[in-house]
């Protein structure tokens, strides 16, 4: 539940508000955009995924995330959690989109995390502005995207990382998250999440 709930959307809105530079979660919360996206994320791809424990109402710990996340007074940087991704998603994102899959549920929100992600990692933002990306496999994922030749080999490359992805799950994430990875660029992270509903 912590690990999916609160752990799993804080990568979220690391990746998704830093592109979108937004300093700290409260900041990244505070736009009504990112608040829309993470009550439909909670509720449509996160809290299908597992059973909740016994006497536990997953809708209101979401509510109290919300409200946590929300806090000015807890400085929580972007940046910050941003940190040692290659190591957080596939417990925080990647396990729960597997599930997700293997029971036929839509998860276009979690999608768009992966693909964040790997724009975050590669190193530079959508505005093309280095970014100081703190990760153990630092070298290799800015290795990934600079030497890759476009966006479509960009995102395969990010998905051979087999540290970080399964192969079965790598080839039934390459197209959405390619499309997602481009949209990104054109649409900047306002307009992906906007079109996500």
């Amino acid at each position: 539940m912590k690990l999916r709930m609160l752990n799993g959307t804080h990568s979220a809105i690391a990746y998704l508000g830093y592109l979108a530079g937004h300093e700290t979660v409260a900041d990244t919360v505070a736009d009504s955009v990112f608040a829309l996206f993470l009550k439909a994320v909670w509720r449509q791809e996160i809290i299908p995924s597992f059973k909740a424990p016994p006497g536990v109402d997953l809708q209101v710990y979401a509510d109290e995330l919300l409200a946590r996340f929300a806090n000015p007074a807890i400085r929580h940087r972007t940046w910050q959690i941003a940190m040692d991704g290659s190591q957080k998603l596939p417990q925080r994102i990647l396990g729960t989109l597997k599930d997700n899959l293997s029971a036929g549920r839509p998860s276009q929100r979690l999608v768009t995390v992966v693909a964040a992600w790997m724009h975050y990692a590669g190193g530079t933002d959508l505005s093309g502005r280095p970014i100081d990306v703190r990760d153990p496999m630092v070298e290799r994922l800015r290795s990934i995207s600079e030497n890759t030749q476009d966006d479509a080999e960009r995102v395969a490359a990010f998905l051979d990382v087999r540290d970080i992805f399964h192969p079965d799950l790598a080839s039934v994430l390459k197209p959405s998250v390619t499309r997602v990875y481009q949209d990104l660029k054109v649409d900047g992270v306002q307009g992906v999440l906007r079109s996500l509903g």
